[in-house]
């Protein structure tokens, strides 16, 4: 069995180089002074999209200089608590190129004066700015601000992209000369064998199977050499990852092949894609397994309705068609950018079923729903109006009705947390009898072992209707609470002339904070919000001024409830 994986190697060298191409060379500097070291790595899967550039690490720590990788000039500057929260976009006429820089602690120079001036202009945090082309010119090596971990960033890091400035489309940075110490080679974790239609087993049986992967390096087996059994039209995928030199993370591969007896039936290259297609991460991996296991595996079989460009070279919509009796020599070829390659050998025999299959009986509260039509499923609780591209495939929806005093509608099921669902679909349902003010009401969603998480959605013609992308339960309920607010390092009365800033939380039980509105001596103030960690800055500067300093904080959740905090603030010089 050895002699055929070392005779497989040299047969498919070949076949490894394709797609190798020589890149255009770029002079673009690094956007950062420090060894780069990757926390993310570009169209790696993440929830619900493909990651859109690469995570720089910054030695877990904010305030790195972040300069421009280019000549260029401003073309869009924004700020916001989630998201990139604060980001710089700089246009490069010269390369036809957008470089992206996200999640900084604060922006430098010019740049930062002007997002000053525009977010007092607005009365306004959140700002997001299209500054004309000559107005932020910026030469390559320029200082434009300092790393940190604004918006949703789950810690301090830059995340840098560089985008086709014509299309929009995301490219990947390490394409443009970035050097990434990497001499490690990627892993594989797991082998998945799907049945890819009622009368297709695998082990005997029309469910997948799953295969624990051993090895570390180069070589990679299953477990015990474990021969895959299969018969019919069958699919394939993978759980793995990549690590770098000196670094912990777990990071997306570059690309992925599969070869059954030489021929490649499945490829993905990571190399460029638009935000159009990054949901379509969903329909890649197996989402089921996914929901219940938070574990994600690559799957061959492409979805009649997934549109994503980053497959290469797929073969039958990545499914193959096992014979009895017969045996087929597969490997798995596992590449990271910098070249290190993993391989997963295995073997496939084709055994035809024995025993009689058994087929699941379709439940009759599931409607089947053919994807790519439109499809409305009504009752006289509920309606869902899906759009002709909502599904990826045909899927059955579960509907159900339960009766529950401690929502002000019936609970309702609609479809199954394991389907994902690509483009939002319409969920109206009807509220019971109730006192509550039609203006409070919003549809919750209702998961195992979790509080209702609001999902929004607006009363209208005696129902309440919200656009959604879940799957699962639901219930209408009220948002009749005003926010949380709580200074952290002052109170009323207290001389401020040692502090820094001030700093509040804010917090909002159901709905979430839509707007803050703070004044001091009735004028309205700058203040930083961490949405991530509920926090407001304000970091005094000389609108707070000798003598008694009236500050007011007005916050408003999404349903119109309001809370307002007020202090009086001394300052002696």
């Amino acid at each position: 069995m050895r002699h055929f994986y070392t005779s497989l190697v040299f047969l498919l060298f070949p076949f490894f180089l394709l797609g190798q191409t020589t890149k255009k060379q770029y002079n673009y500097r690094k956007p950062i002074d420090l060894q780069l070291y990757l926390s993310g790595s570009f169209a790696e899967l993440r929830s619900d999209h493909f990651h859109s550039g690469i995570d720089i690490r910054t030695g877990g720590v904010e305030g790195q200089k972040v300069f421009a990788i280019e000549d260029g000039f401003v073309s869009r500057v924004a700020v916001s608590p989630y998201g990139f929260g604060k980001v710089v976009y700089i246009s490069h006429p010269k390369t036809g190129h957008l470089s992206v820089y996200a999640h900084l602690q604060r922006f430098e120079g010019s740049i930062a004066s002007y997002v000053k001036k525009q977010q007092y202009a607005a009365k306004s945090f959140t700002v997001n700015l299209y500054p004309e082309s000559g107005l932020l010119p910026v030469k390559k090596g320029d200082l434009i601000g300092f790393s940190g971990n604004s918006g949703s960033s789950g810690g301090p890091h830059l995340h840098f992209e560089i985008r086709d400035g014509a299309s929009q489309e995301i490219l990947n940075p390490l394409d443009f000369g970035f050097s990434i110490k990497d001499f490690v080679r990627p892993s594989v974790q797991r082998l998945a064998v799907y049945p890819e239609d009622l009368y297709s087993t695998v082990k005997g049986i029309n469910n997948p199977a799953f295969f624990e992967v051993q090895g570390w390096g180069e070589d990679h087996r299953i477990k015990e050499n474990e021969v895959v059994k299969a018969f019919g039209n069958i699919s394939f995928g993978i759980t793995t990852h990549d690590t770098h030199n000196d670094t912990p993370n777990k990071n997306g591969v570059y690309s992925i092949e599969l070869y059954i007896d030489s021929l490649l039936l499945f490829a993905f290259k990571a190399d460029r894609f638009s935000f159009d297609e990054t949901r379509y991460v969903n329909s890649m991996i197996d989402y089921t397994f996914y929901i219940k296991n938070q574990s994600r595996i690559v799957r061959t079989a492409i979805d009649p309705f997934n549109k994503l460009g980053l497959y290469d070279n797929v073969k039958s919509n990545g499914i193959f068609n096992v014979e009895d009796n017969k045996t087929y020599q597969a490997v798995y070829v596992v590449k990271d950018y910098n070249g290190n390659i993993s391989r997963l050998p295995f073997v496939i025999k084709g055994e035809k079923s024995v025993a009689p299959l058994k087929l699941t009986e379709i439940d009759s509260c599931k409607k089947f729903v053919v994807a790519g039509k439109s499809y409305n499923l009504r009752t006289k609780v509920f309606e869902a109006i899906f759009p002709s591209d909502a599904f990826y495939r045909d899927v059955f929806i579960e509907t159900k009705t339960e009766t529950d005093n401690n929502y002000l509608s019936d609970i309702i099921t609609v479809g199954e947390t394991n389907i994902p669902v690509h483009k939002s679909y319409i969920l109206t349902i009807a509220p019971k009898n109730h006192t509550v003010p039609t203006s409070k009401m919003l549809i919750v969603y209702l998961e195992k072992g979790k509080s209702p998480a609001s999902i929004g959605g607006r009363f209208e013609e005696g129902k309440v209707k919200v656009s959604t992308r879940k799957l699962g339960r639901f219930a209408i309920s009220a948002d009749t609470l005003s926010p949380e607010i709580r200074p952290l390092n002052f109170y009323n009365g207290l001389k401020v002339d040692t502090l820094k800033s001030l700093r509040l939380e804010i917090k909002d039980a159901l709905s979430g904070i839509e707007s803050f509105y703070p004044t001091l001596n009735g004028i309205w103030i700058l203040m930083d919000y961490d949405a991530k960690n509920n926090l407001l800055v304000y970091t005094i500067d000389e609108q707070m001024v000798p003598g008694d300093n009236k500050f007011k904080l007005e916050v408003s959740d999404h349903y119109d409830n309001k809370k307002v905090f007020e202090a009086v603030l001394k300052k002696s010089h």
